[in-house]
């Protein structure tokens, strides 16, 4: 979901340098569980609004390291638009995680800030294929 050329992303620190990182807002496919309907489980349950009309923009896969450990990652990523108005008209909002109890910050950030070289945004190859 997206504002004109915004998208709406989590925004964490990293630990070890406590710069900024971006990522795509979303989280885990349950067993027995589409991952359409994952999408908007997670948007209710995290943000508490309602994520309509989840459109599949791909399948994006990562391997990566962290903490000397490697990590493998697959996404299945979909647009779609937030029903209620209020998170549009606020450039930043705080969420509960519920399974950890964790607050965190999503933000709208500018398409084109992603893309910096010097933003860290977990998933550039999704800039791409997002209708933004």
């Amino acid at each position: 979901m997206h504002r004109e050329n915004e998208l709406l992303v989590f925004e964490g620190e990293s630990p070890e340098s406590g710069d900024p990182y971006y990522r795509l807002l979303g989280g885990g496919v349950e067993f027995g569980e589409c991952s359409q309907d994952a999408v908007v489980r997670e948007f209710d349950e995290e943000l508490g609004v309602e994520f309509a009309d989840p459109t599949r923009v791909g399948t994006f896969e990562r391997v990566f390291s962290h903490g000397g450990e490697t990590g493998h990652e697959v996404w299945r990523v979909y647009e779609g638009h937030i029903v209620e108005d209020w998170p549009y008209d606020r450039e930043s909002f705080t969420f509960i995680e519920p399974e950890l109890g964790t607050e965190h910050l999503a933000r709208w950030m500018p398409v084109e800030a992603l893309r910096e070289d010097e933003t860290t945004f977990y998933a550039p190859e999704v800039l791409d294929a997002l209708d933004v």
